[in-house]
């Protein structure tokens, strides 16, 4: 019986690279997202902790100044809350992204694989065909040497 060779084996092997490739970026984007969600939960940790510093020094006597010095310090902490919000949307879109690509990837890959085992059906069919047709001779041959 003869080997199976499909002729379309590095397309399907590109295929299957791509659909990795895919997986990769998708796994380093939610990796990304990931960060950025503990570098927001860092500054919620500061922030909190700043408003609980300004509670403690409104009760306590302090001077204009160093209140007004903290709130700055709390608005620039909101800022940069607000900034790394943005970041953790941009990463969410960007992981979603590679979702959408992923499963295009993952859905040609498939197309290629069927189209290699509809190939081999097709091969292991022909090959017992034929073999189907050696025997049948075989036989034939046998038979008429025994006619004779």
């Amino acid at each position: 019986m003869a080997k199976f060779t499909y002729h379309l084996q590095k397309v399907l092997d590109l295929k299957e690279k791509e659909t990795e490739q895919a997986r990769w970026a998708l796994g380093k984007s939610l990796q990304k997202k990931e960060e950025e969600e503990k570098k927001l939960d860092r500054l919620t940790e500061r922030r909190n902790r700043l408003t609980d510093y300004l509670f403690e020094v409104q009760d306590q006597a302090c001077s204009a100044a160093q209140l007004i010095e903290i709130s700055r310090y709390r608005q620039v902490m909101d800022r940069a809350i607000d900034q790394q919000l943005v970041a953790i949307h941009g990463c969410e879109l960007e992981a979603e992204r590679h979702k959408v690509i992923l499963t295009e990837r993952m859905r040609e890959s498939q197309l290629w694989q069927k189209l290699r085992e509809r190939s081999q059906e097709q091969f292991q069919y022909a090959e017992s065909v034929k073999e189907q047709k050696e025997l049948d001779e075989i036989g034939l041959i046998r038979y008429i040497r025994r006619s004779n």
